[in-house]
């Protein structure tokens, strides 16, 4: 198990992720070298960012503070159960960050530019209460003609 820090997270790789969550002092080792580059080889086929990467070991983090408890005795209290907290509120804005990194952009799958409707499915007729009366019979509101309906939508009619 090793612990490296070379002080310059622009190298990327473990110093990066080391600089964006804070785990930077030698004498108060928080992951490995091996968890973090574990945490970026699962991350960075997905993410093309560290910041998901550095999410993920905050909170790597925050599950090892999670099994400490708050002491009290002799009017001496150490409270560490708030650094789960404190990991977990880091691993939040990261992904926060990541999010305005790579913006927002507007997703509309499943449509192509030249799709027409296909006047020859006739149209669905449903709605709240469409069932109501079961003495109405078939809701099928009159002759259908496709053909009709095409030119009234092109402005023919």
């Amino acid at each position: 198990m090793t612990w490296t820090y070379s002080g310059d997270p622009a190298d990327g790789g473990v110093d990066e992720i080391r600089f964006l969550i804070g785990d930077i002092n030698e004498d108060r080792q928080l992951l490995t070298d091996e968890g973090i580059a574990y945490v970026i080889a699962r991350l960075e086929t997905v993410y093309d960012s560290p910041l998901m990467a550095a999410a993920a070991c905050a909170e790597a983090i925050a599950g090892q503070f999670a099994r400490e408890v708050s002491v009290s005795a002799d009017g001496v209290s150490v409270a560490v159960d708030g650094l789960q907290q404190k990991y977990n509120d880091l691993a939040s804005s990261l992904r926060d960050q990541y999010k305005n990194e790579m913006g927002t952009a507007p997703v509309a799958s499943g449509t192509l530019l030249d799709d027409a409707p296909d006047f020859s499915i006739k149209p669905l007729m449903f709605g709240i209460g469409f069932m109501d009366n079961y003495r109405a019979g078939s809701q099928d509101y009159g002759n259908y003609d496709p053909s009709t309906l095409a030119l009234e939508l092109e402005g023919w009619s």
